[in-house]
């Protein structure tokens, strides 16, 4: 069984951004993570038999949550589950998040994988789509994950972005592949409901130029070793995201906090 734990708190929400999450003071997080543990518990009591091979703590920004309370969120997790010995423990990060600290922590609650979001390295774009980091601060967080030992890092970044053409993000792709991270997730923007950018009239790419830059995604990574293993992920041989695939082949998963789903049987 797979494990997905969803942190729904951020600095500030992304002007595209859909997903579950908001900004929340000290008080509310210290809530919600006290939460989080009973249902965690409950849980871990009933599937108590189940072996977790795979743990993913999504959000939000789950690296904006304080050390100490990831902390005791994975402590609870390794008392009430049976976590392999192997398991592949996922944490999302955002850069301007994250310490050296967060990083210690982090490596000592077992988490072996990161997944950083980059979305672009041309500061004008992350400020167009509302990011609070810049890259040369991206550049600092990954650099503190290697010094501390992370050897499975993805990173993510972002197509189809307003004024972008094919050249400007295979720009960001170029650069990001100096880095050698293990995975790299090549998303492409879309507009949804409700959200700022909804709202507003962008200068988009057109459908054409957005297939190309998905072209030259694959073939720009493929020729650098990275494999697609679903249509917006790549990776090294030997680090896709265990996780991500359990996904797909329907693999039973039991989703805790806020928003999140699950699927498992009754067995």
């Amino acid at each position: 069984m797979e494990l997905y734990i969803h942190i729904p708190f951020c600095v500030k929400k992304c002007d595209y951004c859909d997903f579950l999450s908001f900004a929340a003071d000290e008080q509310t997080q210290k809530s919600y993570v006290a939460a989080l543990q009973k249902e965690l518990a409950f849980y871990g009591a009933k599937y108590k038999d189940r072996r977790i091979t795979t743990i993913f703590i999504g959000g939000g920004t789950p690296s904006w949550l304080k050390e100490d309370y990831m902390q005791a969120i994975m402590e609870t997790v390794y008392h009430y589950f049976s976590v392999e010995q192997d398991a592949e423990i996922t944490i999302e990060c955002n850069p301007g998040t994250i310490t050296e600290h967060k990083f210690e922590v982090y490596r000592r609650i077992g988490i072996n994988r990161l997944s950083i979001g980059l979305q672009s390295v041309h500061n004008e774009e992350l400020k167009i789509l509302g990011r609070i980091h810049t890259f040369e601060q991206f550049l600092k967080t990954y650099d503190m994950a290697r010094k501390h030992g992370f050897s499975n890092i993805n990173i993510d970044l972002m197509s189809s972005l307003p004024g972008q053409t094919p050249e400007i993000f295979c720009d960001s792709l170029y650069q990001v592949l100096k880095l050698k991270p293990e995975h790299i997730s090549a998303y492409s923007l879309i507009i949804e409901e409700g959200t700022p950018f909804a709202e507003c009239e962008l200068d988009l790419p057109d459908e054409d130029t957005e297939y190309q830059m998905y072209e030259d995604t694959a073939g720009i990574l493929a020729e650098y070793g990275y494999q697609q293993y679903e249509i917006s992920n790549y990776a090294k041989d030997g680090y896709a995201c265990r996780h991500n695939i359990g996904y797909w082949k329907r693999t039973e998963y039991l989703g805790l906090g806020l928003g999140a789903s699950s699927l498992y049987g009754e067995n």
